[in-house]
């Protein structure tokens, strides 16, 4: 049986060209359920224009359940695997990958979750046609995140999602959980390291049982992007948060020549909205007052464009993992934008440095105990807004 890919529950920023759904952000994708033996997803990618170490990467999660009937579809931690538990990861090698999501000699029933566990920054991700051997349930709670969706819900599976806070990550390598399986001084960066759900975003997430969307990007900065201190002497300013975070996926829309189009919040209103950014700004910064007030004010711009978008939000800004020579100006910039809007709930969390003796991932990333780390600390400062 061919499914309706609009019938699908989908989780983080996503669009459509030409019948296909591209899923580019960290822990963007779909889910459904299935009673039955098979399941096969077609997915579109970019070998071609890529490094063979930066290839698209997507993570499959399969929990069985005892009767189609108990899946709701209400909210992401609905039916996923318990800590612990490996996704089947795959490389998607080629412009066409034909990925076997499910295979059973025996009729079961299963929810079947994809995510992207590579960034955008990498090779893309399009769902272009899945084809299960068995009978779909569709969720009986879908988000209205696309043309066509049904924006009507019951009033039970309403109040089920309104229970669940939603946060945004807006975030650089270290939200898209880069180099986290790799060992500095070992391994090279390759995105089959790549773990978002693995990485303090998620974890704070699933925590907190939230629901959850990652803008994130390797790199990436405010006032600059990562530029290499000992040999480059100007920013880096060519693709900066500001001028990507608006866009529902700008970069994806660029590299199908469409235009990019603006992301409608509607479709994920978050109650939180978390951004740490910073860290490839100390780059350039480099102890210069000038430039740290330029991130400072940068930092106060984004965070009233974040605001204005989303009014209702409140709003935490975090740094340090990597570097906390901006930590106190991320204090500075929250500081003066409650000068100006003193009713918006808004705090900053200087997160613990990374340690050796905690594991240091590729290119100098946090490992997997340092997100943990990072994620307790999160959650405890988020608990009272949720």
């Amino acid at each position: 049986m061919n499914i309706n890919l609009i019938k699908l529950k989908w989780y983080g920023r996503n669009f459509d060209y030409k019948g296909v759904r591209y899923f580019n952000y960290s822990c963007s994708g779909f889910e459904f359920c299935m009673t039955g033996k098979k399941a096969v997803a077609t997915i579109l990618s970019d070998p071609n224009k890529q490094k063979k170490t930066e290839r698209g990467v997507i993570g499959i999660y399969v929990t069985e359940i005892k009767d189609a009937k108990e899946y709701k579809g209400a909210s992401f931690w609905e039916s996923f695997p318990e800590e612990g538990v490996e996704p089947v990861r795959i490389e998607l090698i080629k412009q066409e990958n034909e990925c076997v999501l499910f295979e059973s000699a025996v009729e079961k029933t299963v929810v079947i979750k994809v995510l992207k566990l590579s960034e955008c920054a990498f090779g893309y991700a399009g769902l272009k046609k899945l084809v299960i051997k068995g009978v779909p349930t569709y969720a009986a709670l879908r988000e209205p995140q696309g043309v066509g969706r049904s924006a009507t819900l019951p009033s039970l599976q309403s109040k089920l999602a309104a229970a669940s806070p939603k946060i945004e990550f807006i975030g650089d390598s270290i939200t898209c959980g880069y180099g986290l399986e790799g060992i500095w001084g070992k391994d090279t960066f390759k995105t089959m390291q790549e773990r978002p759900d693995k990485a303090y975003a998620f974890l704070t997430a699933r925590a907190l049982g939230a629901e959850f969307q990652l803008c994130s990007w390797s790199g990436i900065g405010i006032t600059s992007n990562y530029v290499d201190p000992a040999t480059i002497f100007l920013p880096d300013t060519q693709w900066l948060m500001p001028a990507c975070w608006p866009y529902t996926d700008k970069k994806g829309q660029l590299r199908l020549k469409q235009e990019p189009e603006i992301w409608d919040a509607s479709k994920f209103p978050p109650d939180i909205v978390v951004i740490n950014l910073g860290t490839n700004d100390i780059s350039w910064v480099r102890g210069k007052e000038e430039r740290r007030l330029a991130y400072v004010a940068g930092l106060r711009q984004l965070i009233e464009a974040v605001h204005r978008r989303s009014p209702n939000a409140k709003i935490c800004c975090c740094l340090g993992i990597m570097g906390q020579e901006l930590c106190d100006s991320v204090k500075e910039a929250c500081k003066l934008f409650s000068k100006d809007f003193p009713s918006v709930a808004i705090k900053a969390v200087k997160f613990d440095m990374q340690k050796e003796e905690d594991g240091i991932g590729a290119d100098w990333h946090p490992s997997a105990v340092t997100h943990r780390k990072a994620a307790n600390k999160l959650v405890a400062s988020l608990k009272k807004w949720c």
